[in-house]
């Protein structure tokens, strides 16, 4: 709902009303919503956001926006209705106020004819806003009334309407702000039915002649005289004058009563309204669903089991961001490690004999762990040199070029040994070549390819060209 005084509410605030009147509607039993999941999570965002596209989708289909819509228009009027028919309770107050038979006015009695009731529910209203339990109460009665007359004229029954109405009622309550959008509209009728209130005993008391008092029977005079007195201090600084307690005049009155509505009853309802038009203001961001909730934790479950699966190893199609040549770490010792990567399993390793100057071997299945374990020793030797040996026949992939790219950078150079089968070792030249042209076409070219011991392993410890 949005309040009466200012245009229909934002996109976010009717979108968190549709979102949560299809929640409401679907406590009863899911809906049908392949198609609208799919096209919410197709257009992507947060999943708050899909979740309300899924709904809007949904409302569309169940009419819920065209109620929404025809609420939104009618609110204003349905409040401007309610508003005239206080306005003429008011007039017929006034109008009761001062034409006795007699044209005798009990000031008292007028005032408290004039400003009881607003009194009584100002009072019920501040409450609600000190103490939210109090307005099950009738924190706002005309309030409360022009939401129920505007639901019922406008949103029409079924599960549909009610679901828009206890929908709005559980954001606005959320906010805080159900006390200030009823209250608002109740100001605004009575600010309305005080002016009109105003305006007839003032052109009453100005073309007519009463005399006017106070009288009582079990009373002594002298406390309305002095009550009188004590009202009459917050209209005097509005330059209302203060009667004269011994004696005072019609004049006097008239303009001690006229004084006492504006201060005690128009001024405060206006106030009022000007403070809660400001809380809603500065409020309505807050009109969202509970996310919390298990409802919309079981439908964000559904999204997320819609969302493509994260590729972990991009093609990079020769494109990899990362510098074609990263800098070698410069070698702190002169050790050689030998790793043998994705080789199968029944090809021995360590290939025997190995140079004294090869320091460490290791074997890489092309597991997470185990390619971490290669990272974590090259970090650990600094090696000037590593010998990958690969099988000549396999088809090297991103994995071997991630790995190349991870190792470079911690060793002082790079050599791919390029081994063949065990019992046909003559097709690893070959390959050889396959493996070259896929270095060159990522931008790895320097690295050497070897297909002998002899020219991928070091014969003594002393620095390895490329």
């Amino acid at each position: 709902m949005h309040p009466p005084s200012v245009s229909p509410p934002t996109r976010p605030a009717a979108a968190a009303l549709l979102t949560e009147a299809v929640r409401l509607i679907e406590d009863a039993g899911p809906l049908e919503d392949s198609q609208a999941l799919r096209q919410a999570a197709a257009a992507g965002g947060s999943r708050q956001a899909q979740a309300g596209r899924r709904a809007g989708l949904l409302a569309e289909r169940l009419g819920l926006r065209g109620r929404l819509a025809r609420a939104q228009r009618a609110a204003p009027w349905v409040l401007l209705g309610l508003a005239a028919a206080v306005v003429l309770a008011g007039l017929a107050l006034a109008g009761g106020v001062v034409d006795a038979q007699d044209r005798r006015i009990n000031v008292m009695a007028a005032l408290v004819a004039l400003l009881g009731t607003h009194l009584v529910t100002l009072a019920l209203w501040l409450l609600a806003i000190a103490w939210p339990g109090a307005s099950a109460f009738g924190g706002s009665l005309i309030g409360r009334l022009w939401l129920t007359l505007t639901a019922r004229f406008t949103l029409g029954r079924g599960a549909e309407g009610a679901a828009l109405l206890h929908g709005g009622l559980r954001l606005l309550e959320r906010a805080r702000l159900l006390p200030w959008l009823l209250g608002l509209a109740s100001h605004v009728v009575w600010t309305l039915a005080f002016a009109a209130a105003l305006g007839a005993l003032l052109f009453a008391l100005s073309f007519r002649r009463y005399t006017l008092g106070w009288e009582t029977t079990l009373l002594d005079p002298a406390v309305f005289a002095r009550w009188v007195q004590a009202l009459a201090v917050a209209p005097g600084w509005l330059g209302f004058p203060v009667p004269d307690a011994a004696a005072p005049t019609d004049r006097q009155l008239a303009s001690w009563l006229v004084g006492c509505v504006i201060v005690y009853g128009l001024l405060p309802r206006t106030l009022c309204v000007l403070l809660c038009a400001a809380m809603w203001r500065a409020r309505r961001g807050r009109l969202a669903p509970d996310w919390r909730e298990p409802y919309y934790q079981r439908l964000f479950a559904r999204f997320d089991a819609l969302a493509p699966a994260e590729v972990v190893d991009a093609d990079t199609h020769g494109g990899d961001p990362r510098p074609a040549h990263p800098p070698h770490a410069d070698a702190p010792s002169d050790a050689v490690l030998l790793a043998g990567f994705e080789l199968p399993a029944d090809w021995p390793w360590p290939p025997a004999p190995l140079p004294p100057a090869v320091t460490e071997t290791l074997r890489v299945d092309g597991s997470a762990a185990q390619r971490l374990a290669l990272l974590q020793a090259l970090e650990r030797l600094r090696p000037r040199l590593l010998v990958l040996a690969c099988r000549a026949a396999a088809s090297p992939d991103r994995g071997t070029e991630r790995l190349l790219r991870e190792a470079l950078p911690l060793a002082g150079a790079c050599r791919l040994w390029l081994l063949g089968a065990p019992d046909t070792p003559d097709d690893a030249p070959a390959g050889a070549d396959r493996w070259q042209r896929w270095l060159a076409s990522i931008g790895l070219d320097d690295i050497p390819c070897a297909t002998q011991a002899a020219d991928a392993l070091p014969s003594a410890a002393t620095p390895a060209a490329p």
